[in-house]
């Protein structure tokens, strides 16, 4: 158009024809991964989400798509990624349009303030007059009924739930990240759920304030964390949840190898230590996080031998338990490894592990000796490890119980004995110790 050409005004509606249609959220999406030159794969690898499920988001195919509340998950990990913001990206996803067909309101005869003051009147006085007739009887009955409304509803409403920290939905975490804290408010005493992608499912109870934390086991790459509530004493499930996704960032350079071969995906363990194989680089430090339901950490290392392998076993408490196997390699790179048992104990359990100094021991199992150990009894040397199972009751009697570890059902017992001469321990299948008489 040249400076003198005149402007012609538009027709009504012709505008219209102008206007720029707005890209669909699966335009957005594939736009900005173009923008930043990076495939499907590509981003795939990074983020821990299958390749099928991107190209879904993109083509917006919800018959490709896991259950909704895991998409939208990963949506908003997808949109984060690509500098999106997260809110919007999942706004525009879930939004449906409305009718554009106003519903028309009908229209009531023009009613002065005599004519209201006529109608409501001759209502007003006969409501009067019941509530006059019902006395004080009447009275207590409606204020019982209230009373029992206001149960019924706090009964079947759902519990609430929320997370507080991280407020972000999505967090990014430096690599090597193992756990990470989170926070929230609920109902009060109300049981909190939180499940994660990689299988994990924690448990707690809001305090009376309603607060609650609970720390979470991580992997690298990508964790989907889904918080969930249940009322006390109803088991009403929250009818909403809340959800946070933390991303570890993955090692710029070569991490080390780390295949975990025992113990097994959902193992179930009975009345025994967790077996442990392990296949690393070789003369590595292998650090292990077991987490339970509950919330309780319990730690411990292994060190691979020249070959790169490792074993060993790990006392656990009864409970379902996810474990963490992680290794770094000398230039601080990790790799990290996750399996998930079942442990549980019937009876009563006993481990002895000898300490620094060997020593003798004896043992009866329910008021029996044992056979292995002998009437005599045996030593024990260092690192020696025995365990006896029974139904009620284990005495161990040893010469200086103090250079021994002790575990009853799984759980490390604290130091026994003060190293002054022999003393008798008895473990009961009700989780105490207590000294014994036997000799």
């Amino acid at each position: 158009m040249s400076d003198h050409d005149p402007i012609v005004p538009l027709e009504l509606g012709a505008a219209e024809s102008f206007a720029t249609k707005e890209p669909s959220i699966g335009d957005r999406l594939r736009q900005a991964r173009e923008r930043r030159g990076l495939t499907i794969t590509e981003v795939s690898a990074i983020l821990k989400i299958r390749a099928p499920i991107l190209e879904a988001f993109e083509r917006e195919d919800h018959s490709n798509l896991p259950p909704r509340v895991y998409a939208l998950g990963q949506l908003r990990t997808y949109a984060a990624f690509l500098g999106l913001d997260p809110s919007s990206v999942v706004a525009g996803w879930q939004s449906t349009p409305l009718s554009s067909e106003a519903t028309p309101i009908p229209l009531s005869p023009k009613t002065t303030a005599r004519n209201r003051l006529v109608n409501v009147h001759p209502s007003f006085v006969r409501s009067s007059r019941g509530l006059l007739a019902l006395g004080g009887v009447g009275l207590v009955v409606l204020a019982i009924s209230a009373f029992m409304g206001l149960q019924i509803i706090r009964f079947i409403l759902p519990p609430s739930v929320a997370i507080t920290y991280p407020v972000e939905a999505v967090s990014n975490l430096a690599a090597g990240t193992l756990t990470h804290e989170i926070k929230g408010t609920a109902d009060a005493r109300a049981s909190i759920i939180v499940s994660t992608s990689a299988g994990a499912r924690i448990t707690t109870i809001a305090d009376a304030s309603g607060l609650w934390r609970i720390t979470i086991p991580l992997g690298s790459g990508s964790t989907e964390v889904i918080a969930q509530a249940i009322k006390p004493g109803t088991g009403g499930e929250a009818s909403t949840s809340e959800e946070r996704i933390f991303v570890v960032a993955l090692p710029d350079k070569e991490s080390p190898e780390i295949t975990v071969t025992q113990p097994t995906a959902n193992q179930v363990i009975e009345n025994g230590d967790v077996p442990v194989s392990i296949l690393t680089n070789p003369n590595s430090m292998i650090e292990i996080t077991a987490t339970d339901g509950l919330g309780e950490m319990l730690t411990s290392t292994l060190t691979s031998d020249a070959a790169g392998t490792a074993s060993g076993r790990i006392a656990l408490p009864t409970g379902r338990w996810t474990i963490s196997f992680s290794v770094a390699n000398a230039e601080g790179e990790l790799s990290q490894a996750t399996r998930t048992v079942e442990v549980s104990f019937r009876g009563v359990t006993v481990t002895v592990t000898g300490g620094p100094f060997a020593t003798w021991i004896r043992v009866w199992v329910d008021g029996q000796s044992d056979p292995s150990v002998g009437v005599s009894g045996r030593t024990v040397t260092p690192g020696t490890r025995l365990t006896f199972t029974g139904t009620k009751r284990i005495d161990v009697r040893s010469g200086d119980p103090s250079v021994l570890l002790f575990t009853l059902n799984g759980r490390t017992i604290d130091a026994l004995g003060n190293g002054t001469g022999a003393q008798t321990y008895a473990f009961l299948d009700t989780g105490k110790v207590q000294e014994s008489s036997r000799r």
